[in-house]
């Protein structure tokens, strides 16, 4: 299993506090698994963080195996440290979850984005006032287009013909 050391010191004592805010102990798997996932401000498979784990450990250290790892993602939803999304090709993917926000999923790339719950809330109230559905808290929307990225290669793409 990866040690904590292994991570930059500052990351690994910043992931601590939120494991413990979470009443959850410091393990060398439940941090090196959130230091993946803390930077990307989105979501990874499993097999994504098992990758960037290979390529960010150094070469004497070990990192997760995959049963590891699904269980300790399986653990950190349970705790709501982070937040499962399942995509329509049945990948699993999981993000912090941190302040309330719903999907933006890319069609072309799978890129996930995050968006801030505040900027749909609007729309979310108009849809419900038409209707007698409520939604929970903990409702959640996946929107799916095309990403900055996808829409700048598509416009390159349309540009050269």
């Amino acid at each position: 299993m990866a040690s904590p050391s292994a991570l930059d010191p500052v990351v690994t004592e910043r992931i601590g506090e939120l494991l413990r805010a979470h009443g959850l102990r410091r393990m060398a798997s439940r941090i090196a698994v959130l230091a993946m996932l803390e930077p990307v401000h989105g979501h990874l498979s499993v097999a994504e963080i098992d990758h960037r784990l290979h390529e960010c450990l150094p070469t004497d250290d070990h990192p997760p195996d995959l049963a590891t790892i699904y269980r300790t993602v399986t653990t950190l939803v349970e705790q709501g440290v982070l937040h499962a999304l399942t995509l329509e090709n049945g990948v699993t993917t999981y993000g912090l979850a941190a302040d309330p926000h719903h999907h933006a999923v890319c069609t072309e790339c799978g890129s996930i984005i995050e968006v801030p719950a505040g900027r749909l809330a609007a729309a979310l109230e108009h849809a419900m006032a038409g209707s007698s559905f409520t939604l929970s808290e903990s409702a959640g929307l996946t929107l799916h287009g095309l990403c900055p990225r996808c829409q700048a290669l598509g416009d390159t793409g349309r540009s050269s013909r």
